[in-house]
């Protein structure tokens, strides 16, 4: 999911994002640059540089971003209400049919067609989504649906050129650009100040700007390379912590709705390593009862960080993503079940300079539960994981004998010292009693939300590459950096820069999420129809 977790203290990101520039003496007026301008830059580095700089331009005009956050709630809210009256896997492909650029165009343009004409058009996109392309075209009744839907997209596309319309191309192409990456603009709408100072200290200075991210990207680069070579090495070296990691992956698969083929079949290595993945549109958003900020479909083993090949042997990945991270440490089952990878994860993020959010998550869980580890928990490897499943254990024992009712601390308190000694590696520290006239600022609670179901992927090998959105010529004003048209960075690329900013900037500026909604329940209508334009029952709120 995909989930939202209380940040922890700024100090430690800041530090980290300094030691990265720190040899870099910048110009004179970037000398009074403040820790939070310095994290809004660095936040940036991992994405390619033509997107770098299609974000260093947009963030130069905020006004722009707010205008386009406003157009994309209510086309998302119209998208949803037009196609409420189908059913919620109906929806989905539905959904799934906007995620690549002209294909419900081409499909509708010059009238239906037949299977022939459209296996002609389909031999241009990945094979994933011939089949609903097939069946919905070639229905009259949902060709119907289509043909509204292509209007829509017109319709939304011809104010999102309006918006942009006046100012220069340079502009207008990074937002065509930003586009194709939605979760970028959320990000630069959900975290405007950050965005502001971004565009402020590139409006001065872009030039001091790019050579800041550029040296800043190599050296995170330089760090995330280690990163994965350490995980990778650490999890071959201790087959129990693999075993664990394997186990709980086909658990977290099954959870979220694939088969046990799915689960076994190897996907092909270049299929992997070069994956593609068309987000959902910016302008219907993704299905509103998916895990928030859902934009990239992807199959399960991105989450759990590795796959199996041909012959049965796992290929690490890198670590789990934090979707998966969250899912496990977010159940007292799983620490029992599968202690070794908890352990894995403790040892592997206990001394490591960076911080990510699985890091701010394994810590948190450490935090969480010192006062009923050893005091030896986190140096003596030998009984990390008999304690691990101990404290597990007890939350398992713990929820069974409570059954529905709250768990609050009090009640846990009272429950663990009357049972503590039934695990014999943990032991109970009382919290401390708040002294009188004790002014120490609240801190948050280390909390993960309940993990939600996130939909199986289950990608065919494309007989093509997908054929990437046209990029419109772009004539640059002078002594700006030229952004240049290319095909869609490669989703192991964008994934990775994509959660280094998300990290960054939500510890910086968090941002409250909306509560997921549930699945749509199907209107019983007698024939599928456009709703009235104030049915909203399907809408994202």
């Amino acid at each position: 999911m995909k989930s939202k977790i209380f940040f922890i203290t700024m100090v430690i990101v800041l530090a980290t994002f300094n030691t990265i520039t720190h040899a870099q003496q910048p110009p004179t007026n970037h000398k009074l640059m403040s820790k939070e301008d310095s994290a809004a830059l660095n936040a940036l580095v991992m994405y390619p540089d033509t997107t770098r700089l299609a974000i260093f331009e947009a963030a130069e005009y905020p006004a722009i971003i707010v205008n386009l956050a406003t157009l994309q709630k209510i086309s998302s809210e119209d998208f949803s209400a037009l196609i409420s009256s189908y059913s919620k896997d109906e929806q989905e492909d539905l959904y799934n049919l906007t995620r690549y650029p002209g294909l419900i165009s081409n499909l509708v343009r010059g009238g239906k067609k037949s299977n022939n004409q459209i296996n002609a058009i389909l031999a241009n996109y990945p094979s994933e989504i011939h089949d609903a392309a097939l069946k919905y075209a070639s229905d009259p009744t949902t060709f119907e649906t289509l043909q509204k839907i292509d209007n829509f997209q017109s319709q939304i596309n011809a104010k999102f050129e309006e918006i942009i319309s006046g100012y220069q191309p340079v502009t207008q192409n990074a937002f065509r650009q930003l586009i194709q990456l939605p979760d970028v603009i959320n990000l630069l709408n959900d975290h405007l100040e950050l965005t502001v100072r971004v565009g402020d200290h590139y409006r001065r200075d872009p030039q001091w700007v790019i050579h800041r991210a550029d040296s800043a990207y190599a050296a995170e680069t330089k760090q995330h390379s280690e990163d994965v070579a350490s995980w990778q090495q650490s999890i071959q070296q201790n087959p129990d912590d693999a075993a664990d990691l394997q186990n709980a992956a086909a658990d977290y698969a099954q959870e979220n709705g694939y088969s046990q083929a799915d689960i076994t079949t190897a996907p092909n290595p270049e299929e992997v390593a070069n994956y593609t993945c068309y987000p959902y549109s910016y302008w219907t958003g993704y299905p509103s009862w998916y895990p928030y900020s859902y934009w990239y479909p992807y199959p399960f083993w991105f989450d759990c960080g590795f796959y199996r090949d041909r012959g049965g042997h796992i290929v690490i990945l890198g670590p789990p993503s934090p979707y998966f991270t969250s899912w496990y440490f977010y159940s007292p089952e799983h620490w029992n079940r599968y202690p070794h990878l908890a352990d894995h994860y403790i040892g592997y993020y206990r001394t490591r300079p960076t911080v990510t959010r699985n890091a701010i998550i394994v810590r948190g869980w450490v935090h969480e539960n010192k006062r009923l580890l050893p005091p030896n928990f986190l140096t003596d490897k030998t009984q990390r994981v008999r304690a691990i499943q101990d404290v597990g254990r007890m939350h398992v024992e713990m929820r069974k004998q409570l059954g529905t009712k709250p768990i609050t601390d009090d009640v846990r308190e009272q429950f663990i010292q009357k049972n503590i000694s039934k695990y014999p590696t943990l032991r109970y520290t009382k919290p401390e009693a708040p002294k009188t006239g004790d002014r120490t600022p609240y801190t948050p609670v280390f909390h993960i939300d309940p993990p939600v179901k996130q939909p199986p992927v289950r990608i065919n090998i494309p007989e093509r590459q997908p054929t990437p959105l046209p990029q419109q010529p772009v004539r640059m004003q002078p002594e700006r950096p030229i952004i240049q048209g290319q095909p869609a960075p490669r989703f192991n690329n964008i994934q990775r820069a994509q959660q280094y900013h998300t990290n960054t900037w939500e510890q910086a500026q968090p941002v409250q999420r909306p509560q997921v909604q549930q699945a749509p329940r199907p209107q019983p209508q007698p024939a599928r129809q456009s709703p009235p334009p104030n049915n909203r029952e399907g809408s994202r709120k």
